[in-house]
């Protein structure tokens, strides 16, 4: 069969597509992808077809916009460029990939709307994918959104909340995307937000059941997969780390002090400000050396040139790094989110905007996680003590090893590319 994948965003929203991508390609399945040219690269290394959707100054704009960083305008600037703005041209780029490789199949983000009307057009059968359980908006469950709002209000407000918020979403995605469907001679929609999230031949959740297992009022067609990872950002056909980098966590590993990682994934890292240096003092005063995974635009702190108690480096993948540490420091993002719960090591989970919050509190929940919002750590005259207690907290309890090594050996087992790829094929073999 010939499957179209389609996804839009960062790398944390277009790697668990390759791994699904590889694992379809492994059953013998022709696939190619319609992504950011930023990704080809990492499409090509593992032999999926490149499809170009928009150009690499579309994504590096916003990637370092700053109200991406930004709690309170970060989700205005999503919607803008996710749905508002990309929707006509997104429409374009799935005609002419649908038209070009022919597909039997699509299989798309969420956030990526056009897909599925294209599909649809063509009379294609779609799939959507969706990376985190909060974006199922399922009725019975909370969704934790916001760092200043506290969390047991946000809880016990659910319906409520939720309530306003599809009503804002109608003003905000609802209006302009129908604009755009009306100049294209398309019917207007109606919550696009909300139902994008539900519509499809099937909708996948593609995190694991020991994470959020399913719920009575989740999507009817929905099933939920387990993490798909893909960790090689460079388009690398092996993993490996970097020489200078092994030999510093056996020399920590050696010394019985493992270090402790930090990372803010592909997107929150251009917005680090003074994180990396928080990150360097907490260390210190733990007497625990520290890997630093800065990007390629971040700076290494001042405190760190010359130590030999810090290792700098621009990529790491984290399936190699993680499991080497005593613990991980992240912004909670899916992808870097996933990777710390595998390595079976607990972190300290760090969100900064959107469904960040949400992530992270329900890895607090399991018990594997410490939740210390990022408005607590950058510029804050505090931040080096917050972060400090945080981290002796989850490396010197014994709960957090024990429930972040056994939730670690539940996701290892797991195959979520397997499961997403065999719920496409088990749909396809029932299509008249």
């Amino acid at each position: 069969m010939r499957i179209l994948i389609a996804t839009i965003g960062s790398a944390g929203d277009v790697h668990p597509f390759l791994g699904v991508a590889e694992e379809l390609r492994r059953r013998g399945h022709d696939v190619a992808m319609l992504v950011n040219p930023h990704f080809e690269a990492r499409v090509r290394a593992v032999g999926i077809e490149f499809l170009p959707l928009g150009t690499e100054d579309d994504l590096l704009r916003v990637l370092h916009s700053p109200r991406l960083a930004n709690q309170r305008q970060s989700p205005y600037l999503v919607i803008e460029e996710l749905f508002n703005n990309s929707i006509e041209p997104s429409y374009a780029a799935m005609q002419d990939a649908v038209k070009s490789f022919k597909p039997d199949a699509i299989l798309r983000h969420h956030i990526f709307p056009t897909a599925r009307w294209v599909g649809e057009e063509h009379r294609i059968p779609v799939y959507t994918a969706t990376l985190a359980p909060a974006m199922w908006f399922t009725p019975s469950e909370p969704m934790i959104f916001r760092s200043h709002v506290p969390i047991w209000f946000q809880k016990a407000a659910n319906k409520p909340l939720k309530t306003l918020g599809k009503h804002l979403m109608r003003w905000y995605v609802d209006r302009p995307v129908n604009a755009v469907r009306s100049k294209l001679g398309l019917p207007s929609l109606r919550d696009v937000l909300y139902t994008e999230s539900h519509a499809g031949r099937r909708v996948l959740g593609l995190w694991s059941r020991h994470y959020r297992g399913p719920l009575s009022d989740d999507p009817a067609n929905s099933i939920i997969c387990g993490y798909c990872f893909f960790d090689r950002a460079r388009g690398e056909q092996d993993l490996a780390l970097d020489p200078a980098l092994d030999r510093f966590l056996s020399k920590a590993e050696e010394r019985g002090r493992p270090a402790i990682v930090f990372t803010l994934g592909t997107t929150i890292v251009h917005h680090a400000r003074d994180f990396y240096d928080t990150a360097v003092a907490a260390c210190r005063a733990l007497d625990r050396p520290c890997v630093l995974l800065t990007g390629k635009d971040q700076a290494a702190p001042l405190a760190a040139r010359g130590a030999d108690d810090v290792c700098v480096v621009n990529y790491a993948p984290h399936s190699l790094v993680m499991p080497r540490c005593a613990a991980s420091v992240h912004h909670a993002g899916a992808g870097s989110a996933s990777q710390s719960m595998r390595s079976g090591k607990p972190s300290v989970a760090v969100p900064f905007v959107n469904d960040e919050f949400d992530i992270a509190h329900r890895m607090e929940n399991l018990g594997v996680s410490a939740y210390l919002p990022s408005s607590k750590l950058l510029q804050h005259r505090a931040a080096v003590t917050r972060l400090a207690s945080a981290l002796s907290e989850v490396t010197q309890t014994p709960s957090f090893a024990i429930k972040a090594r056994q939730l670690g050996q539940a996701i290892g087992v797991e195959h979520g590319a397997a499961s997403a790829a065999a719920a496409i094929e088990s749909g396809l073999e029932t299509t008249p």
